[in-house]
């Protein structure tokens, strides 16, 4: 774009390698913290612009001000800003920049002043992959006067630069440490040293961005719920004992309270969140406040539960080696806010210290997320169903903030392609996912230069080369496309990655003709671990059955280069078939019939004939000699209720969603969960905490059986042959379970009602039982057309007999709708509309 410029004056932080270092106190922020570089330049405009558009960029975290306004977009509700920007990419390849409209800011003189952090590309998030080396920024300012004359402005070594407060330290992972004592950057009179800033070196390639930016969302602005303040700790009967409550208040404004040195303010936010506390405050200056954060509370204070400090206290363990703190130094005055800008936090609670009296006047938890539109809604008669999809809703939220994490709080919040991949199909109906998945695909590309040819098991790649190409990880650069082409018709990116995921497909050849690629995860954090090499080999065998589909796409002729590939592939799916065949199968029975093997096997299309069905009653033997219990990892749970419903076998699927013990889906929603853990006893009333070395409280991979709920038991689902909702399938599935089929103490879901926000339109499920009859209400959106599956039930259960269904209030056999009869089902074709069926 222009000429890159840095700060010599600006030191950087201290690394430290996130992994393998010794756990820390949390207590304090790490040594240090002297500012963040800044960058200004001083310019007159002898007459008013009718433009003047800045294209901005930074390696880092960076914030742009013009006449000491903060750059952003207005709108009717005031100004928007884009936060932690660029974002994350992969910055040996290419960062990120964007475009503002710099016209309502500008005055006959002008200061324009930008601060970076270093965020993913200098703080420790980065693993130090793309050297320990300085934040960096750039920008080209064109100003358009009435003539049409044009005037650029562009980074160089005429700019200064400055090491500025108040922010004297941020990193992703350690949180701020902020005196608001200091002036602004831009703050007039020469308050800092400024001199001349300095040419960087930089290669990558600067793009505009044309994904979501991460924003506030308004909207969701959590308050506290309850609040607990204490000074004291009892000791005995537990290794750390219990806070001893001074205070403890509910309801609107708990958190308001007076503060003084040795106080402890606990705040439960309510819900486990992504995004920043504000602390509205009255103090003295120079006075300090410390804010930490954690997503649960210490249960009893032992350390036989997991316990890091007493009864009542932050549970911090969990965060590993981030600090994830924020330490606040008070300009004086009342009604001064601290709330960081160069970092975020994952959270449910709050505890608040300081060093002289302070009056806490408000405390809120602001919500960030990439600015992606909201698509799904879904609400059963089931308290707990429907706590646990606003969980899932949550925890989407929360972790597609620039790429799609894994979890947003400890040292980590990278974009594991394995969570990605899992969680994708879910996602596509809960949001747009299109601009946000392409560009994360892009990034896949991006990592396959520094993998030989691999997808790294992180997206963007900052960990080892053998972090790449892993089984059921390295294939969502293969597999998330497919996700696209099905939700939203979009062939574009299939022949956008082609080349990539031809390069990966080489990637996995070079392992052999039984291939696989890496085998480190396996079925992730399963409770019945799967052979890995098993696992290895049905996903290459889906990976080649997925390119072969995307080379017919793109095929515009028999004996064209597409044609070719498309026949390789298929050629080569069959090959990997017989492997498996030969590698696993008995009779038609796999040898080791885990949960997540059969269903990688029905789901990937290996099993067929005999074999599929022989493989179909080995997972429903295995499920039912767990007394309908799951025992899948990332990979099994992933697919397990919808190859159920493929296979038939929804009442299955009911059973095992509104199971509730350990492991299940409710069963963490039983112990207070907010958002989806990463284990499926993250934390046990029973128990306590699980092993802290990997145990997030919001990891949404197992959130994906959401994608059961909306395609099968709502029946809202695009047409395989018309992909992207051009026509649409509404084929529900009703929880028919009655008698035996029933599991002790689990009661029918006897309404469900979904919506979900297609390309071409809104479509709508509701169905429900009025006494004993199924009733179901949908919506057919303006100028598509549907295939309808309506299930034949009579007092709640399958009637073969059945041949009818009233429409609209007028009864119809299936013959007088043009339609047809399989099974228990009636079906037929509708127009765009609104309908009753019963």
């Amino acid at each position: 774009m222009t000429n890159w410029i840095t700060c010599p004056a600006y030191a950087g932080q201290p690394y430290r390698r996130p992994w393998g270092d010794e756990r820390h106190s949390m207590a304090d922020l790490p040594a240090g913290g002297e500012g963040l570089p800044a960058f200004r330049y001083r310019f007159r405009c002898p007459e008013a612009p009718v433009g003047a558009l800045i294209e901005a960029s930074a390696l880092g975290i960076f914030e742009l001000y013009c006449n000491g306004e903060r750059v952003g977009y207005p709108s009717e509700s005031g100004t928007v800003y884009d936060e932690l920007k660029p974002g994350f990419t992969d910055y040996r390849i290419r960062v990120e920049s964007y475009c503002y409209d710099l016209t309502p800011y500008l005055r006959e003189e002008n200061t324009l002043v930008a601060v970076v952090a270093p965020g993913w590309w200098a703080g420790r998030i980065s693993f130090g992959v793309f050297g320990l080396q300085k934040p960096a920024f750039v920008a080209r300012l064109t100003l358009t006067y009435p003539g049409g004359e044009q005037t650029a402005i562009r980074t160089g070594e005429d700019w200064e630069c400055a090491v500025v407060g108040p922010v004297l330290f941020a990193d992703l992972y350690d949180g701020e440490t902020i005196d608001a004592r200091l002036p602004a950057p831009d703050a007039p009179g020469e308050r800092y040293d400024w001199r001349g800033a300095a040419l960087f070196s930089y290669s990558g390639e600067v793009s505009l961005k044309a994904d979501p930016p991460v924003r506030l969302r308004p909207d969701l602005t959590r308050r506290p719920v309850s609040a607990v303040l204490y000074r004291k700790i009892r000791q005995g009967g537990s290794d750390f004992g219990a806070i001893v409550p001074r205070m403890k208040r509910v309801g609107e404004n708990a958190e308001c309270v007076t503060l003084y040195p040795g106080d402890h303010l606990i705040l439960d936010m309510g819900q486990n969140m992504v995004g920043r506390p504000a602390v509205s405050l009255s103090a003295e200056s120079g006075t300090t406040m410390t804010v930490r954060v954690s997503e649960m509370l210490n249960d009893s204070g032992s350390k036989a539960r997991g316990n890091d400090g007493p009864a009542g206290s932050l549970y911090l363990a969990n965060y590993r080696t981030a600090h994830a703190l924020i330490g606040y130094t008070a300009a004086g005055g009342s009604g001064e806010v601290c709330e960081p800008r160069y970092t975020f936090y994952g959270f449910r609670y709050l505890e608040l210290e300081v060093s002289e009296r302070t009056e806490i006047l408000r405390v809120e938890g602001h919500i960030l997320t990439s600015a992606i539109p909201e698509t799904g809604t879904l609400e059963t008669d089931n308290a707990e169903v429907n706590r646990f999809f606003s969980n899932v809703v949550w925890g989407r939220r929360g972790n597609y903030l620039g790429i799609p994490t894994d979890c947003p709080q400890r040292d980590e919040r990278l974009g594991w392609s394995g969570d990605t991949q899992i969680f994708g199909g879910t996602a596509a109906y809960l949001a747009d996912i299109r601009a946000f998945m392409r560009k994360w695909l892009r990034d896949a590309a991006d990592s396959q230069e520094s993998l030989a040819g691999a997808y790294g098991d992180v997206i963007p790649h900052v960990l080892g080369e053998e972090n790449g190409g892993n089984a059921g990880w390295g294939d969502a650069g293969i597999m998330v496309p497919e996700v696209l082409l099905r939700m939203y018709g979009d062939t574009a990116v299939i022949r956008e990655q082609y080349p990539s995921m031809e390069r990966y497909m080489e990637f996995l050849a070079r392992y052999g003709g039984d291939g696989g690629g890496r085998t480190f995860y396996g079925d992730w954090l399963a409770y019945e671990p799967t052979e890995k090499p098993y696992i290895a080999l049905v996903y290459y065998a889906n990976d080649a059955r997925l390119m072969a589909k995307y080379a017919r796409i793109l095929s515009e002729r028999a004996g064209d280069f597409y044609d070719g590939r498309a026949k390789h592939y298929e050629a080569l799916f069959r090959h990997l078939q017989e492997v498996w065949r030969e590698k696993y199968l008995t009779e038609n029975a796999l040898r080791e019939p885990t949960q997540t093997a059969c269903l990688l096997a029905l789901r990937f299309g290996l099993a067929e004939g005999d074999a599929a069905r022989e493989i179909s009653s080995q997972l429903l033997r295995n499920l039912r000699e767990h007394d309908s219990t799951l025992t899948t990892g990332f990979l099994g749970t992933g697919i397990l209720a919808q190859t159920l419903s493929e296979i038939g076998e929804d009442n299955m699927a009911y059973s095992l969603l509104l199971q509730t013990k350990d492991p299940s889906w409710l069963y963490s929603v039983r112990q207070g969960a907010t958002t989806v853990w990463e284990r499926w006893n993250s934390y046990t009333r029973e128990r306590g905490f699980g092993d802290v070395n990997m145990n997030s409280f919001n990891h949404y991979a197992y959130g994906a059986v959401v994608e059961w709920l909306f395609a099968s038991a709502a029946g809202i689902r695009p047409d395989p042959d018309s992909p992207g909702f051009t026509h649409l399938i509404l084929a529900p599935k009703p929880d028919t379970r009655r008698g035996a089929e029933l599991p002790a103490g689990q009661t029918p879901i006897r309404r469900l009602c979904a919506s979900y926000d297609s390309i071409h339109g809104r479509v709508e499920s509701a169905w429900e039982y009025e006494g004993e009859t199924f009733v179901w209400r949908f919506t057919v959106p303006a100028e598509i057309t549907a295939t309808v599956y309506f299930p034949c039930l009579t007092a709640g259960v399958p009637d073969p007999a059945r041949n009818t269904v009233t429409l609209n209030g007028v009864q119809y056999t299936v013959g007088e709708l043009c339609g047809e009869k399989k099974g228990n089902t009636l079906i037929f074709e509708l127009p765009s509309g609104r309908y009753e069926a019963r």
